[in-house]
């Protein structure tokens, strides 16, 4: 065989075996690529079979109820976690006061359709198509709706102890300290049960099973008024109430604040007053009933009779006499001005110069002439002055004729208003009797012309009964060395006291 013909045996041999070759490849091909599809047919088989085995008895993934995840949770765990099948033991309801009360649902026949409800939606899952909760979120609503005797329930409610104690607005209490403010109670008393009843019920619709009465719930009585709607006004009142006025009477005081200062007084809520003239003008009369002693009957201890009975005249001006308009008015003034006086005197009465008031020294609860005094015994003419309780001087005198009430001395507690000398006697009396004489020393005891001066016109003849049918026109005569000592020895305002047996 030539080399052409060898040449081409060979090259068609080379072709011959490519073409095998190629052949044999694609052969291959197919068989790896049948087998990887039967693998991923395989591998999707199980992958489902195994999904639906999981899935068989629960929710798809990525399901919700309520907004509760319940993915991949069977019937029961869906329950569970919904809490569907939760009917607590007890209804509990805390009062106001933090009290508890129980009620057990299965009293009033609870019973709850959530768990029928979760029921229908997962007998509505097609467990086959497992796979399609992975395709995105899949939600589902129901309405838990329960059921209960409300007869029942509402028997139950009616049964319990929902407290005793009335809810009460805060006050203002004054007490003998001043005011204080009395807390408001908030009282634990259900007054409305109703909305007790509608409390309770709402709970029992959402499926809770507590209920907290607080105040904002209706079923009590709230208080209206409370402490700090007092607080400024028992401030200003209390300013008010401790102001105090201390009225001096010597041997003791009395004090205007507190309680009897509100009695004086007309005021609002906030502290703002005005003065109650006719409260102030009894006050001041209770004053004057009280310390007032010009025309009271006094008991006396005489030099020669012992214990006697003075009684008052017109002519007696001695003791103490509030001037009850004038200090009316200073009071009224000293409350306008709201400010504390720590001792002041009333106002007593003055007719020009002559002031009605006794010795300070000498004033006392059950006396105001003391130990110092002139002492005239109408009776027996006689008249003694003691200082500090010693006897000074004494003499007889002669006083008012008792033939004529217009010349007679009257009994009573006079007062030594003044002094003299070479006094002009001038006047006439009711009998129209008329005198013009003089005196050297003039002794005045009264507002009406009686006086105690020397009368040396009568010789010195004083004392006995010379008074009866020959004495004066109502003045004490005195020896002449008699009036120059009260002249010269007797104080102003020292007490002379006269009296018949």
């Amino acid at each position: 065989m030539g080399a052409d013909a060898a040449g081409y045996g060979k090259k068609l041999s080379s072709a011959v075996s490519r073409k095998r070759g190629r052949k044999k490849v694609k052969n291959q091909t197919t068989l790896i690529c049948g087998t990887a599809m039967i693998a991923l047919l395989a591998a999707v088989g199980i992958s489902y079979g195994a999904g639906r085995v999981y899935y068989r008895n629960r929710f798809l993934a990525d399901t919700f109820i309520n907004g509760v995840d319940v993915s991949g949770k069977t019937y029961e765990q869906a329950v569970k976690e919904l809490k569907a099948d939760n009917i607590p033991k007890e209804f509990k309801v805390t009062t106001i006061d933090g009290k508890e009360v129980d009620i057990s649902p299965a009293d009033f026949d609870y019973t709850r359709s959530a768990k029928d409800e979760i029921k229908k939606l997962y007998d509505k899952v097609n467990h086959g198509a497992w796979f399609s909760g992975y395709a995105g979120r899949t939600d589902y609503n129901y309405t838990d709706e329960s059921t209960y005797d409300n007869n029942k329930l509402k028997e139950l409610l009616n049964e319990q102890d929902w407290g005793n104690v009335e809810t009460q607005d805060a006050s203002l209490e004054l007490t003998d300290d001043g005011y204080v403010i009395k807390d408001e109670v908030q009282g634990n008393k259900v007054t409305n049960m109703d909305k007790l009843e509608e409390a309770v019920i709402d709970a029992l619709d959402k499926g809770e099973f507590e209920v907290k009465l607080a105040s904002g719930t209706g079923c009590y009585d709230i208080p209206q008024i409370t402490a700090d709607n007092f607080k400024d006004q028992c401030e200003a009142l209390n300013k008010v109430f401790n102001i105090s006025i201390t009225y001096d009477f010597d041997y003791t005081t009395e004090t205007i604040t507190g309680k009897t200062l509100l009695d004086l007084i007309d005021m609002d809520d906030m502290g703002n007053y005005v003065v109650d003239r006719k409260a102030v003008e009894k006050y001041v009369n209770g004053l004057a009933k009280k310390y007032d002693t010009l025309k009271k009957t006094r008991t006396f201890k005489s030099t020669l009779q012992g214990k006697v009975k003075v009684e008052p005249s017109d002519d007696g001006r001695y003791g103490w006499w509030i001037w009850k308009d004038a200090t009316v008015e200073q009071l009224e003034n000293l409350i306008e001005e709201g400010k504390s006086v720590e001792s002041i005197d009333p106002i007593y009465f003055s007719d020009g110069s002559y002031e009605y008031t006794g010795v300070e020294s000498a004033r006392t609860a059950k006396d105001d002439i003391g130990n110092t005094y002139i002492e005239i015994d109408l009776t027996n003419q006689h008249m003694w002055y003691y200082k500090k309780g010693k006897k000074k001087y004494e003499c007889d005198i002669v006083s008012g004729q008792t033939t004529s009430m217009a010349r007679t001395t009257l009994e009573g507690v006079y007062k030594l208003w003044s002094k003299e000398t070479n006094k002009r006697m001038k006047d006439r009396n009711a009998d129209g009797e008329e005198w013009d004489t003089t005196c050297n020393y003039w002794n005045n005891v009264s507002l009406c012309g009686i006086g105690m001066h020397d009368s040396t016109w009568r010789g010195g003849a004083f004392g006995g009964t010379i008074y009866q049918w020959n004495g004066s026109h109502g003045c004490i005569n005195m020896p002449y060395e008699g009036a120059e000592y009260v002249y010269e020895n007797v104080p102003l305002g020292t007490p002379v006291v006269m009296f018949y047996d």
